[in-house]
């Protein structure tokens, strides 16, 4: 690995000596500890060296790329020199490459366009044709007046999924179609999958698909399927109890459409910080504690799948919960924390986690606590990331995330800040996901509560234990 020994010799200072000791009587005594170090201005170097990473890559960390690959040796090398013994699990994928994306209208402007994931391509050159502008859903073949047939289809995305629009659009003999969100942020452009989809499919913003010029459009849409491995990185403690695991982890990836540093580099950065304080008191923790950063989320959480998937009945049982964090430092944050024990949304959303859940839930509210800073009680649903994996096999599960393509309300920004009626993140999965459009006190406070979260059960776990039955 070219490099890497003088990566290790430049973070080796940022890890710092701790004088082991031993363990107090209290739960928290170690999560104490390590939040004392200035941990929130370390994670933001971590962001700092994830943006130039993407910078210098293509403006992405995307699985596969080697802006992934920078940033797997930047999160190992930071591990090893914590003391960490870093290991690997090969995790095969399935993604899509893309080889032209191109609009031009009759006026020759040439809005941004994002193809579908496994979408159809255009021929070489892509296809000429009418666009039709299209009033209603889109979202079944009646809505389409006979003459969109043949042609290029313009609509917005209300009222079903982007695989259900194609589905019409192709029953109604439409040569290709193009989708916008009507969006609080109308420069925004988000790229979605339509498989099965039988005709290209493209995607546009707002304000590029309202500008668009009438009669006919030309669209070059080519893309390929992808078949290839990438890797979980793990690392965890040599000490503790091995049939008494706690794991925290977070997804390493990013989209292709930009450098991920809010999604999800700030959670890395939290994970990897948390890993890097804990290294100092590794052989003495009572609980083994293993770190995961996952491969593959953005294709739907396929690293951690991978992971448990490939685990043992005695390998599944040995793990007494998972903290998964997602997306912290969101320029318009909530900072929100998973309602394990379902007591927030009885009945509605997603049930809660498995029995334990709320224990954990407990701990990870009670790092933003200990800091006096509010937080909101969010659904399991509006995470869907690397905990579903964990959660389906029954192990007690926890996370917090600062919020995505979500709009805050009003009664969020009254507590929070921020402005209600956007998104919580407007930079999500867009190019300016960047070191510049994260909200620098929000990441430092989740930081801090992530590291109290890991420090907390490294010494006891025993309540999610028992309340989880396992």
């Amino acid at each position: 690995m070219r490099g890497r020994g003088l990566i290790v010799a430049v973070i080796a200072s940022l890890v710092g000596a701790v004088p082991a000791v031993a363990a107090g009587p209290e739960p928290g005594w170690l999560a104490e500890r390590l939040t004392r170090a200035p941990v929130g201005e370390r994670a933001l170097a971590d962001l700092a060296a994830f943006d130039a990473i993407a910078a210098a890559h293509g403006g992405n960390r995307e699985v596969g790329t080697p802006g992934f690959e920078e940033s797997r040796r930047y999160v190992d090398a930071q591990l090893t020199a914590a003391g960490y013994q870093v290991t690997y699990q090969d995790v095969p994928y399935h993604g899509f490459g893309f080889d032209a994306e191109r609009v031009v209208d009759s006026g020759g402007a040439s809005p941004r366009v994002l193809m579908a994931q496994y979408a159809p391509s255009t021929p070489v050159g892509g296809l000429t044709a009418p666009v039709t502008f299209l009033a209603t859903s889109g979202c079944s073949a009646a809505e389409y007046p006979p003459e969109s047939a043949g042609t290029v289809v313009l609509s917005r995305t209300d009222g079903c999924t982007s695989a259900q629009h194609a589905l019409a659009a192709s029953q109604a003999g439409a040569a290709a179609l193009l989708l916008y969100d009507v969006s609080p942020a109308p420069w925004t452009n988000l790229r979605r999958r339509t498989p099965g989809s039988s005709i290209p499919v493209g995607f546009l913003s707002q304000q590029d698909a309202e500008a668009l010029n009438p009669g006919t459009v030309t669209v070059e849409l080519r893309g390929h399927d992808i078949h290839g491995t990438t890797v979980n990185l793990f690392a965890e403690t040599r000490g503790g109890r091995a049939d008494n695991i706690v794991m925290a982890g977070a997804h390493l990836d990013g989209t292709p459409d930009g450098p991920g540093i809010n999604d999800n580099g700030s959670s890395v950065a939290a994970v990897l910080r948390a890993a890097v304080l804990l290294g100092p008191y590794q052989e003495h923790v009572p609980n083994k504690v293993r770190f995961a950063f996952w491969g593959a989320e953005e294709l739907v959480n396929v690293g951690s799948a991978h992971y448990i998937d490939t685990l043992g009945p005695a390998e599944r049982d040995a793990i007494t919960l998972y903290l998964n964090y997602e997306m912290l430092a969101s320029s318009n944050y909530v900072r929100f924390v998973m309602d394990g024990d379902d007591s927030e949304f009885p009945g509605t959303g997603s049930p809660g986690g498995p029995p334990g859940s709320g224990q954990v839930e407990a701990v990870i509210a009670q790092g933003y606590g200990l800091q006096g800073v509010p937080i909101k009680k969010a659904d399991f649903s509006e995470m869907r990331s690397d905990s579903e994996a964990f959660m389906a096999a029954g192990i007690p599960s926890g996370g917090a995330h600062g919020g995505g393509r979500g709009i805050k309300t009003a009664e969020e920004a009254a507590v929070f800040g921020g402005t209600a009626g956007q998104f919580y993140d407007p930079c999500y999965h867009q190019p300016c996901d960047d070191l510049a459009h994260i909200d620098v006190p929000a990441l430092k406070q989740s930081v801090l509560a992530t590291v109290w979260a890991v420090g907390r059960f490294a010494v006891y776990a025993d309540d999610v234990r028992a309340a989880s039955g396992r």
